[in-house]
């Protein structure tokens, strides 16, 4: 088990919301234990706020290299706090990735170590809102409808949605990718964006809707929102854009069959997309970051020589 998985891994409140949520879902003893546990984390994060963490104490912006040719290790970017791992001196390839909703801004940044290569940049940017349970969001979740529906055993289907709250932080996050292309002196063709859950729709969103052709987007358990948008800018762009996606086929969080969903649709137009799915939850397991990894080096800007 990665560090990061293991991580996430949390005990669950025992308060009676979070049991009856857990009712709800009809998870039992039976579940496999690890799976139940990864479950219950979520699911209390995501209806109580409470936010798990991969786990890694922030960077603070006084810690910035005095290296004045070096970029620092944690600031404030186009607004956004950011945190940063890998080559900060002459990076070839960025790497942006966002955090899912209620985890804290420093979630991911354990990935910036485990997916570590000559030359690449990794940048964590830190969601701008707080979510109820006191971890970071891109945008609110309607909570009560969420509770309501998975009592009822209703799907999450966001596919007609466009989540509010979602062009502000596209807006953002497309303002610090060329802040990031123009402050590490690097192409946007070199820039890849990618996220978790809530990260992972925003950073499609982003990357469908780029002036210039960003480099590539990785998909951790994401999901489709915002269909007929979305349909529209993959057809206009062109083909061959490459996607990395991922999803656990019995993730209780954003179902399996959306992420197949918004699949089918990039593999249409065609876009080049690695697709791994795994035996699991809403979770980002060795065999993702093994393909993630793959994914990252197979790209032009791996080797790229720097300007």
């Amino acid at each position: 088990m990665d560090a990061c998985h293991a991580a996430r891994i949390h005990a669950a409140s025992d308060s009676p919301q979070a049991r009856a949520i857990f009712a709800a879902l009809k998870l039992t003893a039976a579940t496999e234990s690890w799976e139940r546990r990864l479950a219950q984390t979520l699911l209390v994060a995501t209806a109580l706020g409470v936010a798990p963490a991969c786990g890694r104490r922030a960077t603070s912006a006084s810690s910035a290299s005095s290296d004045e040719g070096e970029i620092e290790s944690a600031g404030t970017w186009a607004g956004l706090r950011v945190r940063t791992v890998g080559e900060r001196r002459h990076p070839k390839q960025v790497v942006i990735l966002l955090h899912g909703w209620g985890a804290a801004g420093t979630d991911l940044v354990p990935l910036g170590d485990a997916l570590r290569a000559p030359g690449r940049l990794f940048v964590f940017p830190e969601g701008p809102l707080v979510s109820p349970g006191g971890g970071r969001a891109w945008w609110h979740i309607d909570l009560q409808r969420l509770q309501i529906d998975r009592a009822r055993g209703l799907e999450r289907d966001l596919r007609q949605e466009s989540p509010a709250g979602l062009p502000e932080s596209h807006a953002q996050i497309t303002a610090l990718i060329q802040h990031i292309a123009a402050r590490a002196r690097v192409p946007l063709s070199s820039i890849v964006v990618g996220g978790f859950s809530q990260g992972a729709m925003l950073a499609t969103d982003v990357a469908l809707a780029a002036s210039e052709p960003l480099g590539g987007l990785a998909v951790l358990s994401g999901s489709l929102v915002n269909e007929n948008a979305w349909t529209s800018r993959m057809a206009a762009m062109k083909p061959g854009f490459p996607v990395f996606m991922s999803h656990g086929r019995g993730d209780p969080v954003l179902p399996f069959r959306l992420a197949e969903a918004l699949r089918d649709h990039l593999q249409a137009v065609p876009h080049n997309v690695k697709w791994i799915p795994f035996n699991g939850g809403h979770e980002i397991p060795q065999v993702v970051l093994s393909g993630l990894t793959e994914f990252l080096a197979a790209l032009p800007s791996a080797s790229a020589p720097k300007n």
